[in-house]
């Protein structure tokens, strides 16, 4: 193995050995395979600056900074099978920048810790690797960790983005654009206290885009005031969003062929928006709460939709055009209500049960051989139904 090892030294001096300093900075250039690169930069210095880049194959990065304010890392790999690590601890108002280009390479930021700290990766080649996260311990014996941003973009093929966020006040955006990507922002890799993925905490905020197939998501948030937008663009992509708390907001879409999308939502006011377009896409929304909202629209064929709300005042909206659709509805509480068309297909099944008192149930269907089944327990209820074709049947139990 060559290492470019005077250089690391230097880099080390300035760092390690000024570490009471302030603006302090360490730059490193690598042209070559494996090599490697430290830069540390030690405790309780403000404004430090660090620079790394390899040119080359099977090259290995590290910086690390750790109890200071205002620092930066910045790590670029040109070549494949390349690994950089960058570590920001106890730190505020600090950014991370990672760049790769390649295949096959692995970029890593953590930041343990802190206020304010951004962290961006930027990928462009395929079965490239990127892992993200912000946290605090599950003790908070480090100190806090709010307002921080992660933000991921990889653009080619077989790429991954693992995204992890404790604390208050968090945002993550990831794009991804290719075929066979995959993000992840949930249970999937535990850090060194064994935190479990996605936005812990009040008032995250997490936006996801993916362009091609095969691509893979999912999303997990806890706490209170998340929200997530969620974007797909391809075939055989496959979504699931969970979020816990009190006033979450989940927005996806898919847009392709063979989709599948599972949305669960717990406590309050939370609001679900699941849209599809294109053949066999696969819905399911659960609700659990107060005062849920439910939007949900799939156009194609063979699609498929499960809507559950239990609770108080839920209302699910929704159409879907095509052939051969299915959807249903179960709202257990009290003014529940459901809106369900079907338009411009055969072959449609609408299946509808609300428990409870004072629901209303609004259907349609258009087409030849559509079947409505409504059934309502309690007092004041009132369904409504329109069929429009040839065979039709509809069924209203009202109790």
């Amino acid at each position: 193995m060559k290492k470019l090892s005077l250089a690391a030294a230097i880099a080390m001096l300035v760092g390690a050995g000024q570490a009471m300093a302030d603006s302090n900075y360490g730059d490193q250039l690598q042209a070559g395979d494996n090599n490697v690169a430290d830069i540390y930069q030690m405790e309780e210095s403000t404004n430090n600056a660090a620079y790394q880049w390899q040119e080359g194959d099977d090259n290995l990065a590290y910086a690390s900074q750790s109890t200071a304010d205002a620092n930066y890392i910045d790590q670029t790999q040109v070549g494949n099978r390349n690994y950089s690590n960058t570590s920001q601890q106890s730190q505020n108002d600090s950014q991370a920048y990672t760049f790769q280009q390649g295949e096959g390479n692995q970029g890593v930021i953590h930041q343990y810790y802190g206020n304010r700290n951004t962290a961006y990766a930027t990928q462009i080649g395929s079965e490239n690797y990127v892992h993200l996260d912000q946290y605090v311990d599950n003790a908070g014996a480090g100190g806090d960790s709010s307002d921080n941003t992660l933000d991921a973009v990889q653009d080619g093929n077989d790429n991954m983005a693992f995204l992890q966020q404790a604390g208050n006040g968090n945002l993550f955006v990831s794009t991804q654009t290719g075929d066979g990507n995959s993000v992840w922002s949930s249970t999937w890799y535990s850090s060194a206290d064994g935190f479990l993925g996605g936005q812990v905490g009040e008032g995250n905020v997490g936006f996801v885009y993916q362009g091609g197939v095969e691509n893979t998501a999912n999303l997990v948030q806890t706490g209170d005031f998340n929200y997530l937008d969620l974007s797909q663009d391809g075939a055989n992509n496959v979504t699931t969003i969970a979020q816990t708390g009190t006033g979450n907001s989940s927005a996806a879409g898919q847009y392709g062929d063979a989709n599948v999308m599972t949305v669960t939502q717990n406590d309050t006011n939370n609001i679900g928006d699941m849209y599809q377009y294109g053949n066999n896409n696969d819905a399911t929304l659960v609700q659990n709460g107060d005062l849920n909202w439910t939007e949900f629209s799939q156009s194609g064929d063979l699609n498929v939709a499960t809507i559950d709300q239990s609770g108080s005042a839920n209302s699910a909206f929704g159409y879907t055009d095509g052939m051969a659709n299915t959807v249903d509805i179960d709202q257990a509480g009290e003014l529940n209500l459901a809106e369900i068309h079907q338009d411009m297909g055969e072959f449609n099944l609408m299946v509808v049960s609300q428990n409870g008192f004072e629901h209303g149930a609004h259907l349609g269907q258009s087409g030849s051989e559509n079947a409505t089944y409504v059934t309502q327990n309690g007092n004041f209820n009132m369904a409504s139904v329109h069929q429009i074709g040839n065979s039709n049947m509809a069924t209203v139990s009202q109790n």
